[in-house]
C-alpha cells in the first residue's frame, strides 16, 4: 500500500467506527501500537516543541527509508503518533515529498484533539 492508500484505510477505519466515542477508543488503543523512542531518548532535541503534553519524536534514516520513533505523555497522541508511523515508516525521501498528508483536514481524525494537540500534530507532520 502507498502512504495515501494507508491513509485512506485509516480514515476508513475511523469512519465505519462511527460514533466519537468508539473513534477516540480506537486511536488510544493505536498507542499500544506506537514505536516507542527509547527514555534516554527523551531529550530536548527531540522534545516537540508545540505539543500540549510532553512528545518527543526521532527521525531516522535506514537504507535510504524514514523510520520514526515517538513517545508522548499523551494516549490520544501517542496514538496519532501510531498512525503517522503507520502511514510514513519505511518510506523512501521520494515517496514522502510527492505525498501531502490530508489528515489534519478530516473531522473524523481531527475532532478527537483540542486545539493545541492539533497544532502539536502539525508541526509533526511540518517536520517530516
Amino acid at each position: 500500500m502507498n502512504m495515501q492508500e494507508t491513509e485512506q484505510d485509516i480514515l476508513q477505519d475511523l469512519l465505519e467506527l462511527g460514533d466519537s466515542i468508539s473513534q477516540y477508543t480506537y486511536l488510544i488503543t493505536c498507542a499500544e501500537e506506537c514505536i516507542l523512542l527509547k527514555e534516554e531518548d527523551h531529550t530536548e532535541e527531540n522534545l516537540i516543541r508545540d505539543c500540549q503534553v510532553n512528545t518527543w519524536m526521532q527521525v531516522i534514516w535506514k537504507e535510504e527509508k524514514l523510520y520514526m520513533e515517538a513517545d508522548s505523555e499523551s494516549l490520544i497522541i501517542k496514538g496519532a503518533l501510531a498512525l503517522l508511523q503507520e502511514i510514513y515508516d519505511g518510506r523512501t525521501k521520494e515517496e514522502i515529498l510527492v505525498y501531502r498528508c490530508g489528515l489534519m483536514e478530516r473531522e473524523e481524525f481531527t475532532k478527537h484533539f483540542t486545539r493545541k494537540q492539533r497544532t502539536g500534530l502539525k508541526a509533526i507532520l511540518d517536520s517530516m
